[in-house]
């Protein structure tokens, strides 16, 4: 990744924690849920806990071993868990606020976005999820344009081609269809170019 993406990267994870903040201003007793977490040995260092202070309120983790062996390294203070965000194993309500980056576009087909979403909703009172905009016209994963257009088979095709590694799954998502899945909270934007890049479905708790 060059320098200017990395840079555009780092700023819009930058603005995405200040939207957290604002949108759902978490207390330091707040219990967050982080699925998808990602340390900064495989993953890229702006990650929640890179910018949130109150580390020993959030569990986080996945489906990977390794990746929540590297969230536990990077992020000393956290709680690191194995589990799947389509059957998460937490009771209901039980977390004030379910944080989720980047994760839904990488599930297998839209009914497992749909079973993410509702286990999103169950056991959170509040949520903060993000996802790229599918209609940005330069997909942030392949940093080609308007890729996510194509269907998957051909987008892996064409990455293949072009000397890149295609990822398993991915499949962007509107905004329409995000207002869908979480249908009790609200959908907003965020850029730092000319256009969004990012949208966040989020639903702020009740104090």
């Amino acid at each position: 990744m060059n320098r200017l993406l990395l840079y555009l990267h780092r700023k819009s994870r930058e603005q995405k924690h200040r939207l957290f903040l604002r949108l759902l201003r978490p207390t330091p007793e707040m219990r967050i849920l982080n699925i998808g977490a990602s340390g900064t040995g495989i993953g890229l260092p702006e990650q929640l806990e890179s910018f949130y202070a109150h580390r020993s309120q959030i569990i986080g983790g996945g489906i990977s071993y390794a990746d929540v062996q590297d969230y536990r390294d990077s992020f000393p203070g956290v709680q690191a868990v194995v589990f799947d965000g389509c059957a998460l194993p937490f009771a209901d309500k039980s977390f004030d606020i379910v944080y989720s980056n980047a994760v839904l576009e990488h599930l297998p087909d839209y009914a497992m976005v749909r079973r993410f979403a509702a286990e999103v909703q169950r056991v959170g009172k509040g949520w903060f999820i993000t996802t790229p905009n599918f209609w940005y016209p330069f997909d942030p994963h392949y940093h080609l344009p308007f890729v996510q257009l194509l269907p998957e088979a051909a987008q892996r095709n064409l990455v293949k081609r072009l000397g890149k590694t295609p990822y398993e799954h991915l499949h962007l998502l509107t905004a329409k269809q995000l207002r869908r899945l979480f249908p009790a909270g609200k959908v907003v934007s965020s850029r730092v170019t000319f256009y969004p890049e990012t949208l966040i479905a989020y639903r702020a708790v009740s104090v």
